[in-house]
């Protein structure tokens, strides 16, 4: 074990980056396993395939980074072997990284039968590794992983966050994923004083490098409702810099009108606005049909779990009862759809009439509607006149 000191998390970060690629240089599955995480830029496989152990091709075949396929009569080949041989573990039984990696190719595969014999390979030795003290924490939490999939818990942050920065186990609930990025940055220092594998080190970094993007663009403490509606209600504030030109502002330039003239303009500038922060943010998706309606929200932002629905009033033909009962019928189908009976619902009105003595009690008209969470309304700057 090396002693460290490395109080930076950023200079830590720099220093596991090249004691992982110091240590991956010439080894087959740790070199595509860092170029499968994003952390290797090498411009070909350094290592002939067909000269790597059934294990390895299938492990490096899994990780789909260099085209190296094995036909499933060879993946079955490997499924059939034994654990142990004269009671000498095989190199897969504590290669938790290489088994996931097998597992990946395994799903590739989508055949049944293999799926069963991977089942029944993984149950000759997984059990046993992780009910003794041959794993440690983060590696139990991928063995539970191969073994449980989707309704695997895990007892480290990493691994959940690896799960969610791959996309294979999405963590909707923001707070819970702030709280998890809190756990790893202590299991992160840790790494410091460590004798972790390369694989583990590597998802490590992996997850740093995420969670530095992630929060680049979330406030620290993560948004709630109350900063989302705060956020909406001032998008007035920003658009007195609206353009919306008599003459040109340089010569000979033709007058510049940034029109807003639809609902999906508004949808569109909204979308503008509130992707920066949210990155996961969603555009018209399509819900499950209700009858012969099929639903369709306007934005949605799964960290809050939260709609947007976006309404555009041009003219007094477009009266406050309407769109009441627009929202109402909206929020009705939206929660007809078991993914989101528990959605939380913004209403975000664009009043081109300027009917500002109508807003409130429009808003409270909207807010009595079962399931409202919130409503916006804003008028279209003064300045949008022809």
């Amino acid at each position: 074990m090396v002693s460290v000191e490395k109080e930076n998390a950023y200079q830590l970060r720099e220093y596991l980056q090249r004691k992982v690629s110091e240590s991956a240089h010439g080894d087959p599955f740790k070199s595509s396993f860092l170029r499968f995480l994003g952390l290797s830029k090498d411009g070909g496989s350094a290592f002939d395939a067909t000269k790597l152990s059934l294990y390895q091709r299938c492990a490096v075949s899994g990780l789909d980074v260099w085209g190296v396929t094995v036909p499933a009569q060879d993946v079955s080949r490997l499924l059939g072997q034994a654990a142990k041989i004269d009671s000498t573990p095989r190199p897969w039984v504590s290669d938790v990284f290489g088994v996931m990696a097998v597992k990946r190719l395994v799903d590739r595969l989508n055949d049944n039968r293999i799926v069963r014999e991977f089942e029944h390979w993984t149950a000759g030795f997984l059990a046993q590794q992780v009910g003794g003290d041959h794993l440690n924490l983060f590696e139990k939490d991928i063995a539970t992983l191969i073994r449980s999939g989707e309704s695997a818990v895990y007892a480290t942050a990493c691994v959940p966050l690896f799960l969610h920065y791959q996309a294979i186990r999405r963590i909707d609930d923001h707070q819970l994923r702030l709280s998890l990025i809190n756990r790893f940055m202590h299991e992160f220092r840790q790494q410091a004083q460590a004798d972790s594998s390369t694989a583990l080190l590597g998802v490590m970094v992996y997850v740093f490098d995420q969670i530095n993007e992630d929060v680049a663009v979330v406030p620290p403490k993560g948004w709630s409702l109350d900063d989302l509606l705060i956020f909406l209600e001032h998008v007035p504030v920003g658009l007195k810099r609206w353009t919306w030109e008599d003459a040109g502002r340089t010569k000979g330039a033709v007058p510049a009108k940034w029109r807003v003239d639809n609902e999906y303009h508004v949808q569109n500038l909204l979308y503008v606005l509130l992707a920066p922060v949210f990155s996961d943010i969603a555009d018209e998706v399509y819900l499950q049909p209700v009858g012969q309606k099929t639903p369709r929200v306007d934005l949605y932002l799964p960290p809050l779990n939260t709609i947007i629905e976006v309404k555009y009033r041009k003219d007094a033909k477009k009266s406050f009862p309407m769109l009441i009962g627009e929202i109402a019928e909206d929020a009705s189908l939206y929660r007809a759809d078991a993914k989101y009976k528990d959605v939380r619902i913004v209403s975000f009105l664009w009043d081109c009439t300027r009917a500002t003595q109508e807003h409130t009690k429009f808003k409270e008209g909207v807010l009595k509607i079962d399931g409202m969470n919130g409503c916006v309304v804003i008028s279209a700057p003064s300045t949008m006149n022809e």
